[in-house]
């Protein structure tokens, strides 16, 4: 199946990123995608931009050349208390956050398993966010049974990144074989990402796309499958969040 939403893609204002906004969302209308989720990092990773830059995020239109950009963020851990880097302001205004761990002050070292499926667990009960980043990661393991139950109870997606095939985090592919075998057990919804850090990689999920036709994962539960699904998990997520949150930046 070809997706035509993205819901993890990166600019320049993140200095590792290398294409702009217009560019990125020239790219997705030539692909024919109808929506990409603008998810730049949160401000504890060293070469994120000012959280000004995310807030300022309002000032985009919810339609570009035809494409829908959701205003959205890739989130760091930092604390076992599931805490992430974003204050009200940001908050208020994202479409989608998503969440990872990086290695950032506060959650430097990820090799502690139970400590970080603790954390991903607080974290995925505190309801802020609305999907869980690259989980695959194997530099931050984690206990993908424990974790996805939860994330079923309590509906926030768990992301299949497809550049964690292609590299990005090393040793990844198995662990995310098992995550989508034990999401489908539990009927998790899934978020599929490109994780591009260059505008010709917006809508790359072949990887992944390939392996959830091999395991007949549900549509249903694919928040990339049609904009409906997408639209009705958004909702639902608008209905679960806090309204406000502590300010941990």
């Amino acid at each position: 199946m070809k997706y035509l939403i993205d819901l993890h893609t990166h600019t320049n204002v993140n200095p590792h990123a290398y294409s702009t906004l217009g560019e990125n969302v020239q790219e997705a209308k030539k692909k024919g995608l109808k929506v990409i989720a603008i998810t730049n990092h949160g401000p504890a990773l060293p070469d994120s931009p000012h959280w000004w830059s995310l807030r300022n995020l309002r000032a985009l239109p919810d339609e570009i050349e035809g494409v829908r950009v959701l205003k959205g963020v890739e989130a760091n851990v930092i604390d076992e208390d599931g805490s992430i880097d974003l204050n009200q302001y940001i908050y208020e205004i994202m479409d989608i956050i998503l969440v990872g761990f990086h290695p950032v002050a506060g959650y430097p070292d990820g090799k502690d398993k139970e400590k970080n499926t603790r954390t991903m667990i607080n974290v995925i009960k505190n309801q802020i966010v609305d999907i869980i980043a690259h989980p695959g990661n194997p530099k931050f393991p984690i206990d993908y049974e424990e974790v996805i139950k939860t994330a079923k109870e309590y509906n926030v997606a768990i992301e299949l990144n497809n550049s964690s095939f292609k590299g990005s985090r090393e040793g990844s592919e198995e662990n995310c074989k098992s995550i989508m075998s034990i999401a489908k057990k539990y009927g998790c919804y899934l978020s599929l990402g490109s994780d591009a850090h260059f505008s010709h990689s917006i809508g790359d999920l072949d990887i992944v796309s390939e392996l959830l036709e091999e395991i007949s994962y549900p549509k249903e539960l694919i928040l990339n499958s049609d904009v409906e699904i997408l639209n009705s998990f958004l909702n639902l997520r608008r209905k679960l969040k806090p309204k406000e949150i502590p300010d941990n930046i």
